[in-house]
């Protein structure tokens, strides 16, 4: 069996930091919109034992969350450390971080706030997959970020 050396793989992941904080009680009944603001940082990329790159990134999403009677905001900031080969150069290395290692992390961001808010009083949120190639090309070229704005109903 060939090996693939054109993916990086994910090694750990983590929710840094989660927050919901709501005006008032949001029944899962309730329409309800938002708007995501989503940023992304390398934090490190460093040699690792067995001729391959380690690399740590951030993802972190912002919901503002609006319906009829309430308003709220949902943040997530999650960490993923990836594993690399050195065969690439390690500004490829960065390149696949920011555009597969995103895509992988943004799936368990988006699982994580499905099942947090499907199990909770208020609408289930389904957040976009979001096409990093695209993303980074339209993102703020210095802090990696760009605002997402859905209109469509967030309630199943």
């Amino acid at each position: 069996m060939e090996k693939n050396q054109n993916k990086i793989k994910m090694i750990d992941n983590f929710v840094r930091k989660y927050t919901l904080d709501l005006s008032n009680r949001m029944p899962s009944t309730e329409v309800a919109k938002y708007n995501a603001n989503v940023g992304f940082s390398i934090k490190k990329i460093v040699d690792g034992n067995n001729n391959d790159y380690i690399g740590q990134i951030m993802l972190s999403n912002k919901l503002d969350i609006t319906s009829e009677r309430t308003t709220g905001v949902l943040y997530i900031e999650m960490e993923g450390l990836f594993s690399g080969s050195k065969s690439w150069k390690k500004d490829e290395f960065e390149k696949k971080l920011k555009i597969e290692g995103a895509t992988i992390l943004n799936h368990y961001m988006r699982t994580y706030i499905h099942a947090v808010t499907s199990l909770s009083s208020m609408p289930t949120i389904n957040t976009p997959v979001i096409d990093f190639e695209e993303f980074f090309d339209n993102a703020d070229k210095k802090k990696n970020f760009k605002l997402i704005t859905n209109d469509n109903n967030i309630k199943e």
